[in-house]
């Protein structure tokens, strides 16, 4: 018996001695990976966007568990499961270490009843779960981190580099718990946590950004929409609202349909429609081929090609002036503008207002739409002609902000931003200072000016006439594009926009509205106007920009009332058709070929969703409103709009009705009243 001990002892401390020290090290040695704290994401003002909350892993070590039917019954109600899920884990004498929940993590409340049972062999992993506390606030700027740790999309996946950090490394002894030994060798190296982002994104105003775009959307039963505020001085985006939207502490149910997930602002590309003769006007002004009293004879058709160009009534407009053309929204007008250019001026003015190419902002996944290329074998003249409308040509609601941000800054194009400073979480220092890029020059300070001037009257005289944003001038331009489908354009829906700048002597903020696909009215002067006009009266208010202008007695209070009701009671507002007893007259295709529209590049813009709820945002009666943006939407608009032979009927508020703007209360706090 003892030779037989002796050879037993023998095979172990010989034969078996070096598989037995690496089993005796890994039951004994702590060697591990410590994460990172994933830096956090706040707005301009501080406001935290983008956190982190303490949470754990539950792990088990099944060697340590005795009456693993007895501990799965006791922690199954916990972790809200059943303990037939549980148990297998718990009986698995083979795995020294196994995480529970397919390594979910849990909060502080289920962990403090896991700590209340004291069960053996249950353990808590300390970790980190990213949350955005506002919800869905600016869920298409900042992404969302996955299970695994990584940044997708939006600031996450752009910056996931600096935010994520650098993980450190402890190796060490470790008790029978799994628990550093503290009086052990060990070695550490301790993890560099991640930057701090701090934006040019200002809480307040996306909220107001994608309010009154979700009132927009619900209210004409649309597809989705855009909303983007830059400050053209500096290229700083103070919002960027998106619809539909998501929540991305719920990226998991958002990823069902992954094309929810991508920024519609930067990624989708569009057919601008009207407001993109803001550009060819530019480069027509800036190379002295034009003034803004120079006429033109608009005969309402202009044949090219075996194609014909019409006007979006179909009418002539006569000689008018170029101011007459922004006003009228003339398609002849532009089309003759762009060939005084010619194709090499044209496109050079293009390419030098961004189109074509990436504006470099700093979010994940941009585009750069499409533009033809006048060398090439499939451009002909009738594309300078209607690429001076903006259809047959495809741009970003990115590119076309910057574009004309560019013109209410003196001409100088500006790179877009939205990380302005980079933050050591530790020491506070910062790391990176973003400054303001200038671009290039795209036209002189000069033709900005102009233009500017130029726009304002297309803003008051040429479309829904009435005062925009109460003491202030506007500088804007609306827009109502045709969608290209296969085999030409869908002449039953639209891409309804409107740019705008104030005020327009000395822009302080540009804001672009696009709306996709409106079911009720297609034109940009009555379904995006209208939330500009909002948008741009709370923003002068909560940015205490001066006044330029006087406000006439009265208007405010009429002009607020109109357009809260109008907004607030999408049914109260009779369509065109239902006010005149006629069926609105179909949108006139801009271009014709045999009676056939032409074949535009397919663009597919956000996609079909169901209607959305609206944002519950407690309000309050403003007995003296300072009044949102004006829109006189009784009175028929003189361009990008089909004549009607009666007014567009209008409900008028009560006096006992709640106006629906934001009053000073709701602007101080806006999410929190959510």
């Amino acid at each position: 018996m003892a030779f037989a001990i002796a050879l037993r002892l023998g095979h172990w401390q010989v034969v078996e001695s070096g598989q037995l020290t690496v089993q005796l090290n890994a039951q004994h040695s702590l060697d591990t990976a410590v994460p990172a704290k994933r830096g956090t994401i706040r707005d301009t003002a501080g406001e935290l966007l983008a956190g982190n909350l303490a949470v754990d892993f539950i792990f088990a070590v099944p060697d340590q568990i005795r009456r693993p039917e007895e501990v799965a019954a006791k922690l199954a109600p916990v972790l809200g499961t059943d303990a037939s899920n549980l148990l297998p884990l718990l009986s698995d004498k083979t795995k020294p270490y196994v995480r529970l929940l397919s390594g979910t993590r849990v909060d502080e409340a289920i962990s403090d009843q896991i700590i209340t049972l004291g069960l053996p062999g249950i353990f808590l992993e300390p970790t980190t779960r990213r949350t955005y506390p506002e919800r869905s606030l600016g869920a298409h700027i900042l992404g969302f981190v996955d299970g695994d740790g990584n940044g997708n999309y939006g600031l996450e996946g752009h910056w996931n580099k600096e935010l994520a950090g650098l993980p450190g490394h402890l190796r060490a002894e470790r008790d029978t718990a799994g628990n550093e030994i503290g009086f052990s060798d060990r070695e550490w190296r301790p993890p560099l946590d991640g930057m701090d982002l701090i934006l040019t994104i200002d809480r307040t105003i996306q909220y107001i950004a994608e309010r009154e775009l979700e009132r927009a959307v619900i209210e004409h039963k649309a597809d989705g929409g855009t909303v983007i505020v830059m400050n053209p001085k500096t290229g700083e985006i103070l919002a960027m609202a998106n619809q539909p939207t998501f929540d991305p502490n719920r990226y998991a149910e958002a990823a069902r349909n992954p094309e929810i997930l991508t920024n519609p602002a930067i990624t989708f590309s569009y057919e601008p429609g009207s407001t993109f003769k803001v550009i060819t006007m530019a480069g027509a002004l800036n190379e002295r081929l034009v003034t803004p009293d120079t006429t033109m004879d608009d005969s309402g058709a202009l044949s090219i090609g075996g194609y014909t160009i019409r006007n979006w009534d179909g009418k002539a407009n006569g000689r008018i002036t170029m101011t007459q053309l922004l006003e009228k929204s003339s398609n002849i007008g532009a089309s003759w503008t762009a060939f005084r250019l010619g194709k090499t001026l044209f496109y050079r003015y293009v390419t030098a207002f961004g189109f074509g190419a990436p504006t470099k902002v700093d979010l994940q996944g941009e585009g750069i739409g499409i533009v033809k290329n006048p060398k090439s074998p499939d451009w002909a003249q009738v594309d300078l002609a209607t690429n001076s409308f903006g259809q047959a040509i495809a741009v970003t609601p990115m590119q076309m902000v910057t574009a004309v941000s560019a013109v209410a800054n003196g001409g100088l194009l500006m790179r877009p931003y939205i990380v302005k400073a980079v933050v050591n979480p530790v020491t506070g220092e910062t790391v990176e200072q973003v400054r303001p890029q200038i671009v290039r020059q795209a036209i002189t300070r000069e033709t900005a000016a102009s233009l500017l001037q130029m726009l304002f009257r297309a803003a008051e005289n040429g479309e829904t006439r009435g005062t925009l944003v109460p003491g202030f001038k506007v500088a804007g331009k609306t827009g109502t594009a045709s969608i290209p489908v296969d085999g030409g354009y869908d002449t039953n829906q639209t891409i309804a926009s409107f740019i705008g700048a104030v005020p327009a002597s000395d822009p302080q903020f540009v804001i672009l509205v696009k709306i996709d696909r409106p079911r009720d009215e297609p034109w940009g002067s009555l379904i995006a106007k209208p939330a500009f006009a909002i948008i741009g009266q709370e923003l002068t208010r909560y940015l205490k920009v001066p006044r330029t202008e006087p406000i006439p007695p009265g208007v405010a209070t009429a002009e607020a009332r109109s357009i809260a009701n109008a907004l607030t009671t999408p049914t109260a507002t009779a369509r065109a058709g239902e006010a005149t007893g006629r069926e609105p007259n179909p949108v006139v295709p801009a271009i014709v070929r045999n009676a056939a529209p032409q074949s535009g590049t397919n663009q597919q813009s956000v996609p079909t969703q169901p209607t959305r709820t609206l944002l519950a945002i407690p309000r309050a009666p403003v007995s003296d409103p300072v009044a949102p943006g004006a829109v006189h939407r009784g009175i028929t608009p003189a361009a990008d709009r089909q004549p009607s032979p009666q007014a567009r009927s209008s409900a008028t508020a009560t006096n006992g009705q709640i106006i629906e703007t934001a009053t000073a209360q709701a602007i101080r706090s806006p999410v929190r009243a959510r």
